[in-house]
């Protein structure tokens, strides 16, 4: 395989042994101030200062007495190739590029080329050029000030934005992260690199990704595919997407699935997780990396509001959560105990109940040993411009979700509806005791759903069995006559309604007799023929069908017309970047503005039966699933085959049925 389709290790740029700065200065203080009260030995080197900001520095590389494991090169783009090539032949192996951007002008592109390829001769690793660098909680190569807020825990993230990676660092005291990864224009080590890292790194529970490109199609699948394996849930935020298709697409699966949706296709095929902006990313990636994660989408609360339990039950129904009825014998004990609960419902309203430092902790435990539900959030207002008074009660009930959540093993959340920073001292108690601490009710909700969907994905490769021969059915470039398309499909298993093709009108008459009326004369062409008049439907005699060849040109194919029902497309196309991304969702003529549920192929039966019921479609026949099956392998079988449509199924009362088929064939993919 080529080098440019695998993963590479980042392991020393994440955690070097020992470094050197070359070219330390005031300007560039805060990667000297940052390495400097790490943990990594630093040394700078300076040709005529001895010391910078505290970083003692040696005349020259030559000076160094041992090899540095990590480079951190600050130097202008004049000197930069002679620096590198020196450490390189010393043996440094990770180098750091924050520069070699705009400031280099013409001259950085052919310098930053140079590098990649010295680089890749001997193995090196370069995060950068054009990048802020690797934060880490206590310090690490970073070119910005790294804030005491920025705390150590087990959210790994990698983003192609430096400012995007800033704002991670900057966040205040919520998610604990292992790292953030600024890339830059990932001269040679990119997003799929981190990820691949992310994957084996123990000290890594969840896993975040901003992405603008990806450089690496096939690299960037295998690391989802790893991370999915290793049980490190992906959070990917991407901008820059296209709803424009790469060509123009001769199936509608091709019209309905472009880039845009190749790439969320991708994703959901390895249960990642794709969010729409920032504060989702935050709040969902907040959940993730705490020890208890939600096992399920089943969801209780305890409130200060019936105001927002109304909210909160409003955006869980939004966001695909179930706050499901209370059991009896839960409803009943809450009754027992607090009389003025009533009729006690989830989520509750416990304000005004009884004492609230009574009736919070003592409700939250009732819910969570009712073994009912995923996830026990407590609803407080948290912000630092409240009262005394209400952050007393409010550290209470933070204090006792977290007792609660340790007794009885429950995902919790602490869920606000401000969006402003809390109190140190709720902050304190979130620490102590791992709790998310969810801002905005909506958000939050999201970041439970997406935490309490995420499941493990099945291994993309199938084991099929040996290859279905078609070669005999591709007689041309483009797509292929319906005739054979239906063939192809069949031989995998595809139920198509039974046809025959006639050469004159003289031969209608017997074979649609034998087909049994009422029959479809269809023009022996390729698809999309029922809009140029290629299609005569309810042929209900053997002179019908004569006529009706006769008016197609005496070449056509006739067909079983089969009943009226719910028509589904079941489809494929194979995406420039991605790969095959299967479609099912609603066919017929309004497919194109019913958006199909997509994900990258092949797929085993229980993904595709999940596929399938995610559209509402019911596969009364368990065909809709099998079809989808079947065309992911015919993808992986035959590269050459770049397009498929089944579209209509028909799913009538006894089977479900295929009524049309088309195959699109590019030699340019073939073997």
């Amino acid at each position: 395989m080529d080098i440019n389709a695998q993963l590479r290790p980042v392991n020393s740029l994440v955690d070097p042994l020992s470094s050197v700065i070359i070219g330390p200065s005031i300007r560039s203080a805060a990667v000297v101030r940052n390495m400097l009260v790490s943990t990594i030995p630093v040394v700078g080197v300076h040709p005529t200062k001895s010391d910078v900001l505290g970083l003692n520095c040696l005349p020259s590389i030559a000076d160094l007495p041992t090899v540095p494991e990590l480079a951190v090169v600050m130097v202008g783009h004049e000197r930069v190739e002679a620096a590198v090539y020196e450490l390189m032949e010393r043996g440094t192996r990770a180098f750091f590029f924050p520069g070699l951007g705009s400031e280099a002008g013409a001259d950085g592109p052919l310098i930053a080329a140079r590098i990649r390829e010295r680089a890749e001769v001997n193995g090196s690793m370069i995060i950068g050029q054009n990048c802020m660098g690797i934060a880490k909680p206590g310090g690490s190569p970073w070119i910005g000030s790294i804030s005491p807020s920025f705390l150590k825990g087990h959210v790994g993230v990698t983003s192609q934005s430096g400012s995007v990676a800033e704002a991670f660092t900057t966040i205040g005291p919520r998610i604990g992260f292992r790292f953030v990864a600024s890339t830059g224009s990932e001269l040679n080590r990119d997003v799929s690199d981190f990820m691949d890292f992310m994957a084996d790194d123990l000290e890594t529970r969840a896993v975040g990704i901003f992405i603008e490109t990806i450089r690496r199609p096939e690299a960037f699948i295998k690391a989802l595919e790893k991370c999915a394996r290793a049980n490190k849930p992906v959070v990917a935020l991407k901008v820059g997407k296209s709803n424009i298709a790469k060509r123009i697409a001769l199936a509608h699966t091709g019209a309905v699935v472009g880039s845009n949706q190749a790439f969320s296709a991708t994703l959901k095929r390895f249960a990642a997780i794709e969010v729409e902006d920032f504060p989702e990313m935050i709040e969902t990636l907040e959940v993730l990396g705490k020890k208890r994660r939600p096992r399920g989408i089943r969801v209780s609360a305890v409130s200060e509001s019936g105001g927002e339990c109304g909210l909160l039950a409003d955006r869980a129904e939004k966001n695909g959560l179930s706050f499901a009825a209370l059991p009896e014998h839960t409803a009943t004990a809450l009754n027992k105990e607090f009389p003025n609960y009533q009729h006690p419902q989830n989520p509750l309203d416990s304000w005004g109940i009884d004492a609230p430092e009574i009736v919070f902790p003592r409700s939250m435990e009732l819910l969570a040993e009712s073994n009912a539900y995923d996830t026990l959030i407590a609803q407080v207002d948290i912000s630092r411009f409240r009262g005394a008074d209400e952050l007393v009660w409010g550290t209470m009930v933070v204090e006792a979700l977290g007792k609660t959540a340790e007794k009885f093993d429950i995902a919790p959340a602490v869920v606000s509806v401000h969006s402003v920073d809390a109190p140190q001292e709720i902050l304190d108690i979130c620490a102590q005791y791992d709790l998310p601490l969810l801002r905005g009710i909506n958000t939050a909700m999201a970041a439970i759903g997406h935490a309490g969907r995420w499941c493990e994905s099945a291994p993309l490769k199938q084991n099929f069995g040996n290859p279905i021969e078609v070669s005999d059915m591709i007689t041309r470039q483009g797509a292929l006559p319906e005739y054979e398309s239906a063939e192809i499909l069949e031989r995998y298993g595809v139920p198509i309604a039974a046809r025959k093709r006639v050469t004159s009108a003289a031969d209608a008459g017997p074979i649609a007799t034998a087909l049994g009326f009422p029959v479809v004369v269809k023009s022996d062409g390729p698809a999309h023929k029922s809009a140029f008049g290629g299609v005569i439907l309810n042929i209900q005699s053997a002179e019908a069908a004569v006529q009706a060849v006769e008016k197609l040109g005496g070449v056509a194919f006739i067909a079983a017309q089969i009943p009226k029902g719910i028509e589904a497309l079941v489809g494929m196309v194979r995406d420039e970047e991605f790969g095959p991304i299967l479609a099912v969702g609603f066919g017929g003529v309004t497919v194109e503005s019913k958006k199909p549920v997509t994900m990258l192929g092949p797929v085993d039966l229980a993904t595709a039966k999940k596929m399938v019921a995610e559209t509402g479609i019911e596969d009364a026949h368990g065909v809709l699933a099998t079809t989808l099956v079947s065309l992911g392998r015919i993808a992986y079988e035959h590269p050459e085959i770049v397009e498929i449509d089944v579209n209509p199924l028909i799913i009538h009362e006894t089977a479900t049925t295929a009524v049309d088929a088309l195959v699109v064939i590019s030699t340019e993919n073939g073997q």
